[in-house]
């Protein structure tokens, strides 16, 4: 299967998170509702004034309005007016019963210390009505919403500060190789520093995510073993040891220990030699070595799955645009390019190497190419997926 048939069979094997958190508001951005959150009374709760003004009963308006005096938000007391009688209001203060309608600050006219209304007004004018936003009990929220800003106010407003949201993912990251090193170490001539695990768990840096970091994994199944038997994780993911080599010795522990293979030989450009294993309700991703395929598999497959999990979908932001240029397809697989839109067209990189690490932080877009595809031509319609890591 390609890429994106890859994506939507992760889809279907996921087991969905049925636990959850009670967290404050102070801690809910980017987080995800467990549950429908409703109203717990209207919006807005009276009718009140949205600007500053003169509350009066729109039927004398023709007349002096005598003004009792002002009302200001949060007043408790219940005013009142009569005919010819007006309160100078403050915005957000209720209305006094019988007022329906607000003349505006500076529309003001005063004669003898009576309010005059000379402005061609409407009825209603600036008279917020009680519920007309939503009323008590409607859903403000569905389960699955992700948390943001205006969403947190939305509840701040309702009082709700105690809320249920799905319990974090729990992740362990290992990376595999004798050769590696982390980065505060020293290496020797024929060693390299251990850059996947960082970028891996610098991806998968989300609120709803628990990570772990276990470190680096010798090339023997024992050692493999040992990681993958690691507890108290929903999802295991390992670099290197993905492909055929004779020390990747992953992909036989994890047989061993009786998990089974359920997505490997993907046919696209850097993330061919991912695999995803399961067993029961736990899985493991065994990713490529070589550090832009690693980057790639974890961004488009392992985000997919987690977020699936979640019940989320919309988790890559896609773009359309035109293609500069032209470029002959191997087809038969997903070919991945790197490049920037300028002037509404896709420049391709000129360098796509899965070693060179410098070139992610001058591309900001992916293009995915259709596994039929022979071409793409100059002005020829595509879309991107913006790389936000």
């Amino acid at each position: 299967m390609d890429t994106f048939e890859a994506i939507n069979f992760l889809k279907t094997k996921t087991k969905k998170i049925q636990e959850f958190e009670l967290i404050n508001l102070n801690d809910a951005k980017d987080r995800i509702l467990f549950e429908d959150l409703r109203a717990e009374f209207d919006s807005p709760a009276f009718d009140n004034s949205a600007l500053d003004g003169y509350a009066f009963a729109y039927a004398n308006k023709d007349n002096p309005l005598k003004i009792k005096g002002s009302i200001f938000a949060g007043d408790l007391e219940e005013y009142k007016i009569n005919d010819d009688e007006c309160y100078k209001i403050m915005t957000g203060a209720k209305m006094p019963k019988n007022a329906d309608t607000v003349l505006m600050l500076e529309d003001e006219c005063l004669e003898n210390g009576a309010l005059i209304i000379k402005t061609d007004i409407k009825k209603f004018n600036v008279n917020r009505k009680k519920a007309e936003e939503f009323k008590k009990g409607e859903i403000l929220l569905k389960k699955g919403t992700m948390l943001k800003a205006s969403h947190i106010a939305l509840l701040a407003s309702q009082g709700k500060y105690k809320i249920k949201v799905f319990r974090k993912i729990k992740i362990c990251i290992f990376s595999s190789g004798n050769e590696l090193k982390e980065p505060f170490e020293s290496k020797k001539d024929a060693q390299i520093y251990n850059a996947n695990a960082y970028s891996i768990m610098a991806i998968l840096n989300h609120p709803c995510f628990e990570i772990n970091y276990k470190g680096i994994i010798q090339d023997t199944v024992s050692e493999c073993k040992n990681a993958i038997n690691t507890k108290d994780c929903d999802l295991i993911i390992t670099s290197g040891a993905a492909s055929v080599g004779e020390a990747d010795f992953m992909k036989q522990a994890l047989f061993e220990l009786g998990f089974e293979c359920l997505l490997s030989n993907i046919k696209a450009k850097f993330i061919k030699p991912s695999k995803f294993f399961a067993k029961d309700n736990k899985f493991v991703f065994v990713l490529p070595g070589n550090p832009i395929s690693a980057i790639f598999s974890c961004f488009l497959l392992v985000k997919s799955f987690l977020f699936f999990t979640l019940e989320q979908s919309n988790f890559f932001a896609v773009k359309t645009c035109k293609f500069k240029g032209e470029i002959n397809l191997k087809g038969g697989r997903n070919e991945l390019f790197l490049g920037n839109i300028k002037d509404k067209h896709f420049i391709q990189s000129k360098q796509n190497s899965s070693y060179m690490l410098s070139i992610l932080s001058k591309n900001e877009y992916l293009l995915i190419s259709k596994i039929d595809k022979k071409e793409i031509k100059n002005d020829e319609d595509v879309s991107v997926i913006k790389l936000d890591f």
